[in-house]
């Protein structure tokens, strides 16, 4: 096969000439596609180009099949005798008119997975765009077959398939059924290519035998990629063979126990490779985690709101509450909790919240902006999205399942859900006041834990003062109450015993 002009050569670039060793049944079936093909076969060629155990099945088959063979500048015909009642006639034909070409069939040739070598061609080829790691699509020229037959070239790339060496620079052929590797490509890239009767070795500069193909029945040189790995673009190397040898051990770890030497018998792995280990990704993967703004979005309060609810608690609390309504302003860090005995309340109580820091902050001046939730029934509905448009509020929502996209309110979560458990396990408070530990830790965490990138506190930022924390008291510590509602005896006792519990 040539990229310059037609070669004698088979119909899809195969030089091997069929052997006497050949099967007859194999021979036989190879001449009825020629035969049915029309295939113009010069007698004189037919002696040169086929092997005597082919001709043999020839001159048996030229009884029944018409068979033009040529002579220059004459035109005659040959009249059989009544004895010659199978031979047919010759018909003598000019040899400007002619077209001679020997055609042996690869049997497998149509199989897109088989990958024949190929010292008729001068670049590898292939019709499958599948196959490619990279490819540049271009108007490469035309290739011409043995039979005469014109392809167009569609772009050119790399290979790499398990199982094969790098083929660099192999051309994608229009409507090429069989898969080419170049002779003259692997000689320029390895030491030696090797062929005796039965298989083909290639072995690299190192002396390393890099691949073997055996001899198929089409006396071809094929070779036969499994379809489930041709999806595959990485070549496996040592240090991907150990990496499975060892239990698919991470690759760090790896390379490690081969520089300081840990154990014995580990061979050179080399450079790895940038490429994706399919079984260790089903087995292994997690989610990347997301990384930490250091920096402040938001230039105002309440430009931004993040929102969550809490809950189910276990235990209701002293007023039958059992959600807890999470509010947090982004710019600030400011935080607000509301407790709620039921999902529905979450809307009732966003309003209440809204009219509240609103017209704190001044109405008109400094309204929310925008509000950030997950996408709960409780926030994604039509009465939210109704009162959000009403008052231009745009509502953002975080991805299903990544809490960390709406990681502010999160955390805010975290923190008091913590400082709220202390503080009941510390003083040894009854459980149902729960809503009481919780309202005292946002109470304490707005005063005094600072805004991240910031030496504010999110009371400062919010007020625009600081707070004093003089006045500040042990929740659960045993307090004594001044009676001054009932009516007292002269030597009754003027205070009462409780616990504190909340600002």
């Amino acid at each position: 096969m040539s990229l310059n002009g037609p070669r004698q050569s088979s119909m899809y670039g195969y030089r091997n000439r069929p052997r006497k060793t050949l099967e007859k049944h194999v021979v036989e079936k190879v001449v009825d596609d020629l035969l049915a093909k029309s295939c113009v076969v010069p007698h004189s060629t037919m002696h040169k180009k086929v092997d005597n155990a082919l001709f043999d099945i020839f001159e048996n088959v030229t009884n029944e099949v018409k068979v033009h063979v040529k002579k220059p500048n004459i035109e005659s015909k040959h009249v059989r005798s009544k004895s010659e009642r199978h031979v047919v006639k010759n018909v003598w034909i000019r040899k400007d008119t002619s077209k001679c070409h020997v055609a042996q069939y690869a049997l497998h040739a149509n199989s897109s997975y088989s990958w024949y070598l190929d010292s008729g061609c001068g670049r590898n080829m292939t019709g499958n765009k599948e196959f490619f790691k990279n490819l540049v699509l271009k108007d490469g020229g035309w290739v011409t077959f043995g039979d005469g037959t014109k392809k167009q070239v569609l772009g050119k790339g790399t290979i790499c398939i398990p199982g094969l060496p790098k083929l660099r620079n192999t051309l994608y052929v229009d409507g090429l059924q069989a898969n080419l590797i170049s002779i003259t490509h692997l000689c320029r890239i390895f030491k030696e290519v090797s062929f005796n009767k039965d298989v083909c070795t290639i072995i690299d500069k190192k002396g390393n035998v890099v691949l073997r193909v055996k001899r198929s029945i089409d006396n071809c040189y094929c070779l036969k990629i499994d379809p489930l790995t041709c999806n595959m673009t990485h070549e496996c190397n040592k240090l991907d063979l150990w990496h499975q040898r060892l239990g698919h051990m991470n690759f760090k770890d790896l390379k490690k126990l081969e520089k300081h030497g840990i154990v014995r018998g580990l061979p050179n792995l080399g450079k790895k490779l940038e490429v994706v280990c399919e079984p260790c990704q089903l087995s292994k993967q997690t989610k990347v985690s997301h990384k930490e703004n250091s920096y402040i979005a938001t230039k105002r309060p309440l430009e931004l709101v993040h929102m969550d609810l809490m809950g189910p608690i276990q235990t209701e609390s002293i007023n039958g509450k059992k959600y807890i309504f999470v509010c947090v302003d982004d710019f600030s860090r400011f935080t607000w909790v509301y407790f709620l005995r039921n999902k529905t309340e979450a809307f009732d109580y966003f309003k209440k919240f809204c009219n509240q820091v609103q017209n704190e902050k001044g109405l008109g001046i400094k309204k929310i902006c925008r509000i950030r939730s997950d996408h709960e029934t409780e926030f994604e509905n039509a009465k939210f999205s109704e009162f959000c448009d009403g008052l231009g509020i745009s509502h953002e929502f975080s991805a299903p399942r990544t809490p960390q996209q709406n990681g502010v309110i999160e955390r805010k979560n975290r923190v008091l859900q913590e400082m709220a458990r202390v503080m009941l396990n510390s003083k040894k408070v009854p459980r149902n006041l729960w809503a009481e530990a919780v309202n005292t830790a946002c109470y304490v965490s707005n005063r005094v834990f600072k805004r991240p990138d910031t030496k504010q506190t999110s009371y400062e930022l919010w007020k625009a003062k600081k707070h004093n924390v003089s006045y500040f008291h042990t929740f659960g510590s045993k307090c004594y109450i001044l009676n001054d509602r009932d009516h007292l005896g002269k030597f009754d006792a003027k205070s009462d015993v409780g616990l504190f519990l909340e600002y």
